[in-house]
């Protein structure tokens, strides 16, 4: 059966500005000021709560050992004043978001859940999430000292903060593609910076390693920088029926699929199909159960990223290719790194929970100390992981006694430790990443899709059923996407394009987002 994978988070953009005013606006956008201002109310009232035991609700697999760790955290909550206990389901990803939905609407007091910026208005809008304001304000001093006054913008909702966004590199953060950097060089091709390094890359791999598929397990996102940049609204990537394009004067809210970035890295992804080098669509999943396992053991040349990935892979690849190296590709690295959303990946809290104090208070107390973080995230140092001038290291550890949590959910660069493979020249260029972003006039807006609630359902009931179509190589262009744009208007795509133009509009006139990009830049 074919999986669709073409959903995971959204983007920002923004455009060129002199660098005074740029760091003006980073100042201005970065101080914890409103909802990301320090908490007055004394940091022991989050030691008050009552006993209680949160359940939790992650995506993907139970990592290993993860028993002993939530002891271990448990017991340290407990020397710490909160009497909290954890307890942890998991849902495969596949079937994860529905679930979500499911677990509110039948009323079961779940507390803690994994949200994405691309889903908070539609969760919002149904009500699944509780609104943490008050908590946060009472027990989130940490959190609101230390997250950045936009971060929490990109959560907020109707004037309301529907979850706890995690703090890492945000500018163009998944304008990225994963590639063997041992590969690149065994056939003497230089750093892939633009779409034809990518294709010259491509084509040796087709080439001369006929054991490995060049491509797989990627949408095509990373490939806006060379089609043209998009801030995308309501839903990540082209599962957003809308998108802002921040060079455009007028600030235009506009149809996904009637745009030319859409058919231009459609076209791309047909490209490559009718070559060889992704033998099935990459919104589809079906010749590797595990594509990711695919890619660490050497079956895939080139597959998805993020910003942070190659940190999060690089144990697990070299652990199979000793000698082997990983390059995260980011094209037209010359032109501006735009910062066009608020968040990423998010922790919020389910409107039938029973325990929204308590939740913000463990996440609080995870992210205010190394320590904590540490625990929770690596587990316990000398029986999960090693510790090697400040890098994390598991030699010695067997791979059996490794803790990997879904720890993308609750990250924060302040306390993120990296792999001893990643260079401290890495390092730092990942911690300092946002420093040169620009700012886009859709940072920090976050449609409320309420009004538009009936509409955005039939509509994604439809891009669900045409996407896997219009990746195929093969497909009757034309046709299908005369059918695809006649059925999204039937459903009120015009409609839903008007609602968030006006809250859009509304939003700049309350003075939300960055400067308009100059015109020609």
């Amino acid at each position: 059966m074919k999986k669709k994978i073409y959903a995971p988070l959204v983007l920002l953009l923004a455009a060129v500005l002199a660098a005074a005013g740029m760091l003006l606006l980073v100042r201005h956008f970065s101080r914890p000021e409103g909802p990301g201002q320090a908490s007055s109310r004394p940091e022991a009232e989050s030691r008050s709560l009552q006993p209680a035991a949160l359940r939790i609700v992650f995506p993907l697999e139970r990592p290993a050992n993860e028993a002993e760790v939530i002891r271990a955290v448990e017991a340290k909550l407990a020397r710490d004043g909160l009497p909290l206990k954890l307890d942890i389901t998991y849902i495969p990803y596949a079937q994860y978001w529905n679930k979500i939905w499911l677990l509110a609407a039948s009323g079961e007091p779940y507390d803690l859940v994994v949200t994405a910026y691309s889903n908070i208005p539609d969760l919002a809008a149904k009500k699944v999430l509780a609104p943490l304001d008050e908590a946060l304000a009472g027990y989130g001093p940490s959190l609101m000292k230390y997250t950045p006054a936009y971060a929490f913008k990109g959560v907020t909702v109707n004037g309301r903060i529907y979850g706890i966004p995690r703090v890492m590199p945000m500018a163009e953060f998944q304008s990225f593609l994963q590639i063997r950097g041992d590969l690149r060089k065994k056939y003497g091709l230089p750093e892939i910076r633009t779409i034809a390094d990518m294709d010259a890359y491509l084509a040796a791999v087709s080439k001369h390693e006929k054991e490995i598929v060049p491509y797989y397990y990627d949408t095509g996102k990373f490939l806006l920088r060379e089609y043209g940049n998009a801030a995308f609204l309501a839903g990540g990537f082209f599962n957003s029926p809308v998108y802002i394009d921040p060079a455009d004067p007028q600030l235009l809210v506009r149809n996904t699929y009637e745009s030319d970035r859409f058919k231009d890295i459609m076209a791309k992804m047909h490209e490559w199909q009718a070559k060889g080098y992704a033998p099935y669509p990459p919104s589809v999943t079906s010749q590797f159960p595990d594509p990711e396992g695919a890619f660490l053991s050497g079956q895939v040349a080139a597959t998805w990223s993020v910003v942070m990935k190659q940190t999060e892979r690089i144990d697990d690849f070299k652990e199979a290719h000793p000698e082997g190296e990983l390059e995260n590709v980011y094209l037209h690295p010359e032109k501006p790194k735009y910062l066009f959303t608020a968040a990423d990946n998010i922790l919020s809290v389910l409107s039938t929970s029973a325990h929204v104090k308590e939740s913000v208070a463990f996440v609080n107390w995870l992210r205010s100390s190394q320590e904590n973080f540490d625990l929770f995230t690596y587990g316990i140092e000398g029986v999960h992981y090693k510790l090697k001038d400040g890098a994390l290291s598991y030699d010695g550890i067997p791979p059996e006694r490794r803790y990997t949590p879904v720890h993308w959910a609750w990250d924060d660069i302040r306390y993120a430790r990296f792999s001893e493979h990643i260079s401290p020249e890495y390092a730092a260029a990942l911690r300092s990443w946002d420093d040169d972003a620009v700012l886009a006039p859709t940072l920090g807006f976050v449609p409320d899709l309420a009004p538009v609630k009936s509409e955005m359902a039939q509509l994604q009931v439809i891009t669900g059923e045409y996407l896997p179509q219009l990746y195929e190589a093969d497909v009757d262009w034309e046709r299908v996407m005369s059918d695809f744009r006649a059925k999204l208007k039937d459903a009120g795509i015009d409609h839903v394009v008007e609602e968030i133009q006006e809250q859009f509009d509304r939003f700049r006139e309350e003075g939300g987002g960055a400067a308009r990009i100059p015109a020609g830049s």
